[in-house]
């Protein structure tokens, strides 16, 4: 899943916000996002459900935190993908509404699969299926905000 062209450490973003052309997001973010993103869809694939829908989440978390460092320099500490999202919007993205309703649906992953007993949550292949696809929506849309120039 290709991002953006690394370059020196950083990866070239394109947006059209605050009138600038090319923002730099550190290559970390993107690097670390991918690499979850890529577990959650292993992991799926081997049946270990509660892992792909953590990994799906944070891999979010990192491209919509790395976006937020992109555009305003730092980031929310929060693990709410929604907030998030949020963030992105008061910063001047358009964030179609459908991507809300796929965060908010992945935000309790961060918390509910690791820890057993939280709440009555099924991880089942449905569950996990769900989780890379809101995943992968999200990305696409991080995508299409993050292009090369």
């Amino acid at each position: 899943m290709e991002l953006s062209r690394v370059v020196a450490g950083y990866t070239r973003v394109e947006h059209r916000i605050w009138g600038l052309s090319v923002v730099r997001v550190p290559s970390e973010w993107l690097e670390k996002a991918k690499f979850f993103y890529e577990r959650a869809r292993s992991d799926l694939e081997q049946g270990v459900y509660w892992a792909a829908c953590f990994e799906a989440h944070q891999s979010v978390e990192l491209i919509l935190k790395g976006l937020q460092v992109a555009i305003i320099g730092v980031h929310e500490f929060t693990h709410d993908l929604v907030r998030l999202l949020r963030g992105l919007q008061e910063a001047g993205l358009e964030v179609p509404e459908e991507l809300i309703v796929y965060a908010d649906a992945l935000t309790p992953h961060y918390t509910m699969a690791r820890y057993p007993g939280r709440k009555p949550v099924v991880y089942d292949e449905d569950a996990g299926r769900r989780c890379v696809e809101y995943a992968r929506r999200l990305w696409e849309w991080a995508e299409s905000v993050a292009k090369d120039p």
